[in-house]
């Protein structure tokens, strides 16, 4: 046996050793194997990161069939998979095969080489076990293999280390592009609504398209819930997403439900998937999520790690009916709000609680003589099991209207004098800026000596063993200082930001509720913007009704009497943070 130098094997790669190996078992195995008068399958497979020309699926029958020309053998069939990864076994021609061996109607698979029976090296070796188990054998026609020869196992077995190594490289590379092209905020497949040009790259909206997307949003901030648009568009005969990206871009989209994926049916699913669409307000989200080519187990990923390019596409819908419409999705879970009918709900439905047994309410249409119908809402414990259990706690819809302005209006005020006093805030702390900085440093100065005596007590602590409990106590006082100062540190830091993003969204609620009150009405979709909770007590036949709101006014609550006067408020005034005192502390 010849000694082999380690030495001068110190610089080869593995895969330079394993090629070596490889190269001397081939040259042992290049003798002809007897392949004749068998029943055979043939089988081609192409995937989108390969040299289309040279692996095409033409050329790969081509030589499948000469092959079993040259050898005698009768081709019981043909299958192949085009554009499908070879690291799974989910594919329509290896299912074929496996139809194939089922019926025992062969006695061969032959593939141009191993690659293209499969590249994940655990699955295609249990592929061929399995094929070995029912006396089928595997041949590859370029590598001159045959798998019911037992010298050819170790060339199987590194011929599949060497295809899995291929893949997950070219993986690799195809995920690094396609990541740094969601960086670039390339778009990839517009939405329904756009169309992209290959040649140009540039988007732009298909109105007629787009007008379908416009109908969604206006009949959900409407009132309507996603199986009732669901329902209007297909009636309408209005088709899925799916039929105009097969119409505009040639594509194919994957459904779960082929009978209403084939007919272009819309269903809840497709409605939800456009309402939460960034994209028609004209932002571009990437990297939202991965999936494994080896499993093809789909991983949601954080928001922190995903790539927004806000107005990077021309927008179709208003940002405030896309902001409405994403209020109304989050509150869905929580109230059963939106109409499951082509009939929108009641306004007040799902919002309205009562005081003193708990139930909500429930709307009943009054009728008097040649009026409209009132609306009228009453207690569902009353309703349901009479007075034994609650009382009727009747209030009309223009008498909560009328009171929903009110607070409103008695909200608008005490919105724009905190508006101001934030405003003031702001302008005393960039004037402050230079000493704060200059706190700042100093908490930073402590900040280090309390971790250098925290050094300082732990080796004393090594040292001192017979007083160790003393020397934790001091270093639990010492963690709990550390911790106060980074927060201090941290908090002042970000007073500036924080104060810039309130007084940004204070005044967005400046202008909403100034916009509401101008029009002297309250739209269905503002309402529940604004209203968390109704709470309606009743005591000897007189309402108290309690009124939170939500957002940035959920602090604020207002309790009034069916006349409509303030019975008890509890309102906090946002408190803007006191750098002195944080430093000082």
């Amino acid at each position: 046996m010849k000694t082999v130098n380690r030495r001068n094997l110190s610089g080869l790669t593995a895969g330079v050793v394993v090629c070596c190996c490889v190269d001397r078992i081939s040259r042992a195995c290049r003798e002809k194997r007897k392949v004749t008068a068998m029943r055979v399958w043939l089988y081609s497979r192409l995937s989108r990161d390969e040299d289309s020309e040279l692996n095409s699926l033409t050329n790969q029958q081509n030589i499948l069939r000469e092959y079993a020309t040259n050898n005698n053998c009768t081709v019981i069939g043909e299958s192949a998979d085009d554009n499908i990864s070879g690291m799974h076994f989910n594919r329509e021609g290896i299912n074929k095969i496996y139809a194939a061996v089922e019926d025992k109607s062969i006695d061969a698979v032959i593939v141009k080489d191993l690659s293209r029976l499969g590249r994940h090296r655990t699955q295609t070796a249990m592929f061929i076990d399995y094929l070995r188990e029912n006396d089928v054998r595997v041949l590859s026609v370029t590598e001159n293999i045959d798998t019911s020869n037992e010298d050819d196992d170790l060339m199987v077995g590194f011929k599949g280390i060497f295809n899995d190594m291929y893949a997950r490289d070219i993986s690799k590379k195809i995920r690094a592009g396609y990541k740094q092209k969601q960086k670039s905020g390339i778009v990839m497949i517009p939405p329904l609504g756009y169309f992209k040009d290959k040649n140009t790259g540039k988007v732009t909206v298909v109105e007629e398209h787009a007008e379908i997307v416009r109908k969604i949003f206006n009949l959900y901030v409407s009132g309507y819930g996603l199986k009732a648009i669901s329902k209007i568009l297909n009636e309408e005969g209005i088709k899925s997403p799916g039929y105009y990206q097969k119409k505009l871009l040639g594509k194919n989209l994957g459904y779960n439900k082929p009978e209403i994926a084939h007919r272009f049916l819309w269903e809840n699913t497709g409605v939800k998937r456009i309402l939460q669409n960034e994209f028609y307000i004209g932002n571009l989200i990437c990297h939202k999520s991965y999936t494994s080519k080896i499993n093809h187990i789909r991983k949601e990923l954080p928001a922190e790690e995903h790539f927004k390019h806000e107005n990077a596409v021309p927008a179709i819908i208003p940002k405030e009916i896309w902001e409405q419409a994403q209020f109304l999705l989050e509150q869905k879970p929580k109230r059963n709000v939106r109409a499951s009918s082509g009939n929108t709900h009641h306004r007040y439905t799902g919002l309205i609680k009562c005081g003193d047994c708990g139930s909500s309410f429930s709307c009943k249409r009054r009728y008097w003589r040649n009026n409209p119908p009132r609306m009228e809402y009453v207690c569902n414990g009353y309703h349901r099991y009479g007075k034994e259990n609650c009382s009727p706690h009747k209030i009309g819809e223009e008498v909560l209207d009328r009171l929903i302005l009110k607070e409103l209006e008695e909200l608008k005020i005490m919105a724009h004098e905190n508006f101001k006093r934030v405003d003031r805030e702001l302008k005393k702390w960039l004037a402050d800026r230079p000493s704060a900085e200059k706190q700042i440093t100093v908490l930073e100065e402590k900040l280090a000596q309390r971790k250098n005596d925290q050094q300082q007590i732990l080796l004393e602590r090594i040292r001192d063993r017979e007083h160790a409990e003393v020397y934790t106590k001091m270093l639990v006082s010492c963690e709990t200082d550390i911790k106060t100062i980074e927060n201090r540190i941290r908090e002042m830091k970000d007073i500036e930001t924080t104060v810039k993003e309130r007084k940004k969204q204070m005044k967005k609620s400046v202008e909403l509720l100034d916009g509401i009150i101008a029009d002297g009405a309250i739209s269905d979709t503002h309402l529940r913007m604004l209203v968390d909770e109704i709470v309606i007590y009743e005591k000897n036949g007189k309402l108290d009704i309690q009124i939170t709101l939500n957002g940035e006014f959920r602090t604020h609550i207002d309790y009034y009497d069916e006349s409509g006067d303030i019975t008890d408020r509890h309102a906090e005034i946002w408190y803007f943070p006191n750098w002195e005192s944080m430093a000082e502390g």
